[in-house]
């Protein structure tokens, strides 16, 4: 509990057949068994353990016997789930690099936003396609993203709707604020209803991207009575989509010196034009009209480019077309592509956006392309991006001006060279086909012979299609209904096969030998299927083959006639030891298999690059064939119970990632390959191989070596950024470090007693010291310019911390009960988070006032003077005080966000009165409280526990059940 206050710690109380009050006052056979274990732990130990445990309850908690009904794997799933949706804003999409004149934009919108404000706020950010509303709202939506409860972005609302309706989108934005997995919705009225419902009285933070229709903005967010705070940022086109009562903000063209900025960075990759190319840069820009996607794609086509007739022809092409005329601005980019660089665009822009890039190339490539080339073309040209999870992606406006190439308005529907929607049914002239809901029962050598690629989601029954010969995809995931694949005799030429979540798939047909081109096969998901035939081992082209979680125990031992297999993932118990002839297979990922053992014909594989055996019931030694693995980068054997490593493991010549990470019955390390870029090991050793020639290593993570007493020389290794140690509980020193250390953090190493000079480590930019009980010092760290994070918690030996660098921007410390003085705190002008916890001793605090960055603090066992100036900027405050006096100083913060208060029997009155901003409130074990003023209208939460004389509370809080 004390990592979630003081660094954001995600904590999830589940209470695994126990009741609330059992935890909550020690009852029962829980309380029985909680004391009876503590006799282990220290005193401070005991008092604080049942602390936590209460202050646990005053979150969300998860029982196990309640929650769906005692369904364990429904709240397995559930807290999966949490987690990520907790973790989502670091999973937001990366903003553009090249951003000009952001700032005042943000602020101006932030303006509008009005946090200060109690009241629901609508603000619409409107004006042309291409001119940045998006990235202005993205930015906006990321920098308040913590601050909410209930958050949604919906992106290219406009697209969406136009592809899976108004329904689907509903749908996103229900299952984004009720925190659960999407639902149909049968119709948009229901949806509005649902709509409201969830979203009554929440405080919501909702991004509505690119609404075309003031209609689709009405069933999205209309007649909704959100919470109080609740903020929701609408970007359109049109001025009409927005309401007369939204906050509108037009986002106008950037002038001409900014303008001049964003296409040099993207021509040159510096803020202005040289000299010979400035007055042709001027004249490009002028061309422009300030649109910042027109300057990012025609400063891209010009990169690079030092033939000035070019530039010139290109400044004439552009004075050609109309000032207002953005696509065929942005066509003259198109215009230069190569013939299978225009297709592709083409592709993309009409049928693979949102798509995996690796899958599309298969397409492509039987056109006789060469995609990957022309990808990193479009790419260097700003007309497509690749997203983090590898699939396609396109600014709306080239989207559209590639469908419109695609499809002219003057041109009949057959003549049209692509289609992607209704209309595709209607035209017998296609390669590609996307469809739900439907049967494929028949002859399509009319209808559908010239068909490539077929998207067949949830088939209705069977899949019976014949005379589709030149078809190089079938994708039947989600197909629920199925239970064989279709019969693949005539499929002569399909390439990949997609059959991922058929839930009800209990066989593969044997017909699938026939299907002699076939590269990938996808058979995840099929929960029903048991087992893989014998004519696998026909697919003599196949280079993928997936089969997680599945019921399928073990790989048939045909899979050894794969000779051009390339990856191998699976969730299974055995691996036969003709894998040993996969001479072509890169990756074998078996992670959380049930395999005890790997084959050692593995060490015969040439080109395995990844082996992923993180399995929990992996043990013994491990043996490799020797005269393979020349290639192997990666080498994951992390939670399970080996015993031994092969002998040879320095001979792996290519390994840069070895995990061994809570191996916990590994004896030794045997000495590491030079080419290691990271290792992170847990092993019974007392000592380590010589590390110095692993000139490359960059991560060291040493975890649970309890027996290890010491390291050998680091000083060698200059590559060396990260030394994590954890629970090395017998180590006792550490030889001096590499130079470019980056980052230190020692936890629970309770026999060190000293740290060598970081005098050395002048790029230290993280410093972590947790519970190292024997620790006695610390060495100087003024000299560390680029410290940015300083923890020092529960080392209890430690009798002074030293001066610190003015540089620094977090600081942790806890757990010095004696200690009486800290370092002034005046110099520390970019201290923004300030946890100080566990000072009885701790009498005064020199500087406070100083600290005009400071946006966090807490405090927990603290005394703080009434009357310090610098407590007036705070955002978040966490006070345990041991008298009255300690808690004066609540009435002077004004910035106030976040206040816990716990286990002070004393306190009477929590003065929050000029907390204006204050967003979260929980009290716990206050006994003699009796009053709380507040006058805070958007609260978000309160919790109390504990508190059975608190009386008087402000009319408008909302107590958490």
């Amino acid at each position: 509990m004390e990592c979630k206050e003081s660094r954001g710690q995600i904590v999830l109380p589940v209470l695994y057949k126990v009741k609330p009050k059992d935890v909550k006052h020690m009852l029962g056979k829980f309380g029985e068994a909680f004391k009876s274990g503590m006799h282990r732990f220290k005193e401070d130990v005991k008092q604080q353990g049942p602390e936590a445990l209460r202050e646990a309850l005053t979150l969300r908690v998860y029982e196990s016997e309640v929650f769906a009904s005692g369904h364990e794997g429904e709240l397995v799933n559930e807290l999966v789930e949490t987690i990520l949706r907790q973790q989502q804003y670091d999973l937001q999409p990366h903003l553009p690099l090249n951003l000009v004149a952001i700032e005042d934009r943000v602020a101006k919108v932030m303006e509008l936003m009005d946090l200060a404000c109690p009241n629901t706020r609508i603000i619409g950010i409107w004006g042309m396609g291409g001119i940045g509303k998006t990235t202005l709202a993205m930015i906006i939506y990321k920098k308040l993203f913590d601050k909410f409860h209930y958050h949604s972005s919906l992106k290219d609302i406009r697209e969406t709707i136009k592809m899976e309706g108004i329904k689907h989108v509903q749908s996103l934005l229900i299952s984004d604020i009720t925190k659960s997995p999407p639902h149909s919705v049968h119709n948009s009225d229901i949806g509005i209803a649902m709509i409201r419902l969830s979203c009554e009285n929440k405080n919501v933070l909702i991004l509505l991207d690119d609404v075309g229709h003031q209609d689709d903005l009405n069933k999205l967010i209309g007649g909704c009575n959100f919470g109080l705070g609740s903020r929701i940022i609408i970007t359109c086109r049109d001025k009409a989509v927005l309401k007369s009562e939204y906050e509108r903000y037009e986002l106008n063209i950037l002038n001409p010196n900014d303008s001049l900025i964003l296409f040099s960075r993207c021509a040159f990759e510096r803020e202005q034009p040289p000299k010979d190319l400035a007055t042709l840069s001027s004249d490009i820009v002028a061309t422009t009209g300030g649109l910042p996607l027109a300057l990012v794609v025609v400063g891209s086509l010009l990169k690079g480019e030092k033939d000035q007739m070019i530039w010139e022809e290109r400044l004439e092409k552009l004075r050609m077309v109309p000032h207002e005329d953005v696509r065929e601005k942005l066509k003259i980019s198109y215009d230069t592509l190569s013939h299978a660089e225009k297709e592709i665009f083409l592709d993309i822009a009409c049928f693979f956006i949102g798509t995996d890039k690796r899958i599309a190339t298969y397409f492509w490539a039987d056109l006789k392309f060469f995609p990957r080339t022309e990808l990193q073309k479009l790419i260097s040209r700003s007309l497509i991006k690749i997203d983090y999870e590898n699939r396609l992606r396109m600014h709306d406006q080239l989207r559209d001006l590639g469908r419109i190439i695609a499809c002219p308005v003057e041109k009949k529907p057959w003549k049209w060279s692509r289609l992607w929607d209704e209309e595709a049914m209607k035209v017998l002239q296609r390669k590609f086909l996307h469809v739900k809901d439907v049967d494929f029962d028949g002859d399509f050598e009319r209808s559908l012979a010239e068909l490539r690629w077929l998207k067949c989601e949830r088939c209705r029954d069977s899949f019976e299609a014949t005379n589709m010969e030149r078809l190089k995809v079938l994708n039947l995931s989600w197909c629920s209904k199925l239970k064989s694949n279709p019969n693949l005799s005539a499929f002569e030429n399909l390439e990949l096969l997609i059959l991922k979540g058929c839930a009800n798939l209990k066989e593969i047909d044997p017909s699938i030998q026939y299907a002699k081109r076939l590269l990938i096969l996808n058979l995840s998901y099929c929960e029903s299927l048991e087992m893989l035939p014998e004519q696998l081992g026909e697919l003599e082209n196949l280079e993928e083959l997936v089969v997680d979680d599945t019921r399928i125990k073990e790989i048939p031992s045909c899979i050894g006639s794969l000779k051009k297999l390339k990856r191998l993932s699976a969730r299974i118990k055995e691996l036969p030891e003709s894998i040993g002839k996969l001479n072509k297979l890169e990756i074998l990922d078996i992670y959380g298999s049930e395999i005890e053992r790997i084959p050692s014909s593995i060490g015969k594989l040439q080109s395995l690059q990844k082996l992923e055996a993180s399995c929990s019931n992996l043990k013994g030694q491990i043996i490799f064939d020797k005269g393979g693995l020349s290639s192997l980068k990666t080498l994951a054997l992390c939670q399970t119970k080996i015993s031994g490593l092969p002998e040879n493991l320095d001979q792996l010549s290519s390994l840069e990632q070895l995990d061994l990470f809570e191996c916990e019955e590994l004896e030794s390390l045997p000495k590491p390959p030079c080419s290691l870029l990271s290792l992170w090991l847990t092993c019974r050793s007392n000592e380590l191989p010589s590390l110095s020639h692993l000139n490359h290593l960059q991560d060291l993570w040493l975890y649970g070596c309890g027996s290890l007493q010491s390291i050998p020389s680091l000083s060698h290794l200059k590559r060396l950024q990260k030394l994590i140690l954890w629970h090395c509980d017998s180590l006792q020193s550490i030889p001096s470090l590499s130079h470019r250390l980056q980052e230190l953090n020692l936890w629970h190493c309770d026999s060190l007693q000293s740290i060598p000079s970081l005098s050395h480590s002048k790029r230290l930019q993280t410093l972590s010291l947790d519970r190292c009980d024997s620790l006695q010092s610390i060495p100087s760290l003024s000299h560390l310019k680029h410290l940015q994070t300083l923890g020092l918690c529960d080392c209890k030996s430690l009798q002074e911390i030293p001066e610190l660098p003015s540089c620094i921007r977090e600081l942790y410390v806890s757990g010095f009960p004696k200690l009486e003085t800290l370092p002034n705190l005046s110099d520390l002008e970019f201290l923004s988070v300030l946890s100080l916890m566990g000072y009885e001793g701790l009498k005064k605090l020199d500087g406070l006032e100083a600290l005009k960055s400071l946006r966090k603090l807490n405090l927990w066992k603290l005394f703080i003077p009434s009357t310090e100036p610098g407590l007036s900027n705070l955002d978040g405050f966490d006070e345990q005080p041991d008298d009255l006096r300690a808690i004066e100083g609540l009435e002077k913060l004004e910035s106030l966000e976040e206040v816990n208060i716990r286990g002070r029997e004393h306190i009477q009155v929590l003065d929050l009165s000029k907390s204006e901003h204050l967003k979260e409130l929980i009290v716990t074990d206050c006994k003699s409280l009796v009053e709380i003023r507040c006058p805070s209208k958007f609260l978000q939460r309160f919790a109390r526990s504990g508190c059975e004389s608190l009386k008087k509370l402000p009319d408008f809080f909302i107590e958490e059940s």
